[in-house]
């Protein structure tokens, strides 16, 4: 069935699921102290740093459909940062 011009937004629906606006960063897995740890792991996160912020909510996949869980990772300038239940992160630190 042909689309009745002018296109309707309904049409663009479902487009392109997998396409997100996010940015990968390295990090470490979940540790209860996450300071001095390898950064193993490619995480993406939704703010506009390369590195996720207070307030970015951080994901485990590209899609943006898994969230990190709760708990303290490091990041590539070997600071940590402290992501709640729903991803978001709550703050960020130096290490000592």
């Amino acid at each position: 069935m042909p689309i009745a011009y002018p296109y309707k937004l309904s049409h663009w629906y479902g487009y392109d699921k997998d396409c997100a606006s996010l940015t990968a960063f390295d990090s470490s897995s979940l540790y209860k102290d996450a300071c001095g740890e390898t950064l193993d792991q490619l995480y993406y996160h939704d703010g506009s740093s390369q590195l996720p912020a207070n307030g970015d909510t951080c994901y485990s996949d590209s899609a943006g459909t898994t969230t990190l869980p709760a708990g303290q990772r490091a990041d590539t300038l070997f600071g940590i940062y402290i992501v709640n239940s729903s991803g978001v992160v709550t703050s960020k630190a130096l290490c000592p």
